[in-house]
């Protein structure tokens, strides 16, 4: 799969504070990639008891960054802090695998928006 779509940046946040001190916390970039939007469905299904419901609003293949986990953040355009006026999304789901095309290595991130 060609990755063609633009380009993203994966951040994670860090503790920024003394040791001891009031707990602070900045978004430090992790992973730059260009980005493929992926196809996904938002059919509800019926919720049973003990089980997580997570909402998928966006899915998109980056070349592989293992490093990439659940938690981490990602902005759709090239950055090196997090804009204030960007859409932010909340990595719910990090798939680390192999293109079925071509066996390059990918990572396929499932997102949620996020107020962060």
């Amino acid at each position: 799969m060609i990755l063609d779509t633009g380009i993203c940046t994966v951040f994670r946040r860090t503790a920024t504070q003394e040791p001891g001190g009031k707990p602070a916390y900045s978004w430090a970039p992790i992973a730059q990639s260009w980005y493929r939007e992926l196809s996904f469905s938002t059919v509800q299904s019926d919720p049973t008891e003990h089980r997580d419901e997570t909402r998928i609003d966006n899915r998109i293949r980056i070349h592989q960054a293992r490093n990439v986990v659940n938690q981490d953040v990602v902005v759709l355009q090239q950055c090196s802090e997090i804009p204030e006026a960007a859409v932010i999304y909340r990595v719910v789901r990090a798939f680390h695998g192999t293109d079925d095309d071509n066996s390059q290595p990918i990572s396929d991130l499932s997102l949620e928006v996020s107020g962060v």
